[in-house]
């Protein structure tokens, strides 16, 4: 680790997005944190693999269900490397149920890990981040648009955009707030093909997005000095075609 990397840690990062938002951070040179939940296995061989190309990781791991995890992952983070200089919260849960059967046990662990763990993160950091920083979330199109098994889920992301929007005012001007949006990057399990070719008429651009395209998001965000407080698409135009 050098003197002048960036401390950088990211919530849900063995995996899909949050596994490429890691990768992208690493190659630019920043120290990177990887949390995860149950994939520990998979953060480590992510870990070992980039440690083998000269980064410097480390490894956190925490139910972020759980109120006390974010505090104690952003210490761990300190101790790995010291005083956070990014976080980016990826981690998320994918509660999928009708809105006739969801149940509160459902709706509220779509709440903890989608909106109140980023803002503990958020809480935490801050007062860590001694010399400014940055908060990237990653929110969902379904925020913005509504798929009735997906109501938790949407309701979550709709109340991480508000987060967003509300700490970036807080915050400034030490640390900066935006949110990334990604659209389709990966059907959900249950899809068809039809299903997925139904979503991407949609689409403008035709076609999925993948999970690099978020992670060079967060990466201009991560730079872009004089932006605080936005809400990015990461949709292939979705949002402007609905």
């Amino acid at each position: 680790m050098t003197a002048s990397a960036r401390v950088t840690l990211v919530t849900g990062g063995a995996r899909r997005v949050g596994a490429a938002i890691v990768r992208a951070c690493a190659m630019r040179g920043d120290a990177v944190v990887i949390h995860a939940s149950r994939s520990v296995s998979e953060a480590q061989t992510l870990a070992d693999a980039l440690r083998a190309q000269g980064a410097s990781i480390a490894v956190v791991q925490g139910d972020l269900s759980d109120p006390e995890t974010p505090e104690r992952l952003v210490k761990e983070a300190a101790e790995a490397f010291g005083p956070l200089d990014v976080l980016v919260n990826s981690a998320a849960t994918f509660v999928q149920n009708d809105p006739m059967s969801i149940t509160p046990s459902q709706w509220d662990l779509a709440f903890a890990v989608n909106v109140r763990a980023p803002f503990f993160l958020s809480q935490a950091a801050a007062r860590v981040m001694v010399s400014g920083g940055v908060i990237v979330n990653i929110a969902d199109h379904l925020a913005f648009e509504t798929m009735p098994a997906m109501v938790a889920h949407g309701a979550a992301k709709s109340a991480l955009v508000h987060v967003t929007r509300t700490l970036a005012r807080a915050l400034a001007p030490t640390i900066r707030v935006n949110a990334i949006v990604p659209g389709l990057v990966s059907a959900p399990e249950s899809w068809t093909d039809e299903d997925a070719a139904r979503f991407l008429r949609g689409v403008p651009l035709g076609r999925a997005g993948t999970a690099d395209d978020v992670a060079q998001a967060v990466c201009w965000l991560i730079d872009a000095s004089y932006v605080t407080g936005a809400i990015v698409p990461v949709d292939g135009g979705r949002g402007v075609a609905r």
